[in-house]
């Protein structure tokens, strides 16, 4: 029997999250809600072609506020669904409330790897004609500083559950079929 479970997906940024997440969310047959995409649909529902990042990140923030709805409607039905996103310390305050209160088990997948290499990969992803509009940072992390201040963020994110670690720094070397092998462990009833 399957416990009621939520797969949170977080980490560095550049670090193969969503791609990761889809992947994941295809072979557990999960509904699969990430924040970059709620902002994308908000982006385009806007109308505009240049917004400036201050209202992009306006943007980011609302979508975190939607992605938590979304989690609770999801839990209220219990339902098991992955989240995706570069979660903050905050965001472990508020999932840890959420799945307390809907008796979740939390699975925690966090994406990580050499932050010079991922800076990297995000200068590549953020210059391609591929790349959203309303994901573009307009250079802000461009420097490979305030792009490591950024990816630090995502490190303060806990909710003292299990953690699946995933180095990406060599995206060659990461072994998906581990991956889902470790997320059936943690949510199988024994």
């Amino acid at each position: 029997m399957v416990k009621k479970y939520i797969i949170i997906i977080t980490g560095d940024l550049a670090a193969g999250k969503t791609t990761y997440g889809k992947k994941i969310a295809q072979e557990l047959n999960l509904p699969f809600f990430s924040k970059d995409k709620i902002k994308e649909l908000m982006f385009d529902s806007s109308n505009k072609i240049d917004i400036a990042y201050e209202e992009k990140r306006k943007m980011g923030i609302s979508s975190y506020t939607i992605l938590y709805y979304i989690a609770e409607e999801l839990m209220k039905t219990e339902t098991c669904f992955i989240l995706e996103s570069n979660f903050t310390e905050q965001s472990g305050s508020i999932l840890k409330g959420l799945t307390t209160q809907y008796e979740y088990t939390a699975v925690i997948i966090r994406f990580k790897g050499d932050l010079e290499v991922l800076h990297q990969r995000f200068l590549k992803r953020e210059y391609s004609e591929e790349r959203h509009l309303g994901l573009k940072g307009n250079g802000q992390f461009d420097k490979f500083e305030k792009f490591k201040i950024a990816t630090e963020n995502t490190h303060k994110f806990n909710m003292n559950s299990e953690e699946i670690i995933v180095d990406t720094t060599d995206l060659s070397k990461v072994d998906f079929s581990s991956i889902i092998s470790r997320i059936n462990k943690i949510v199988r009833l024994d």
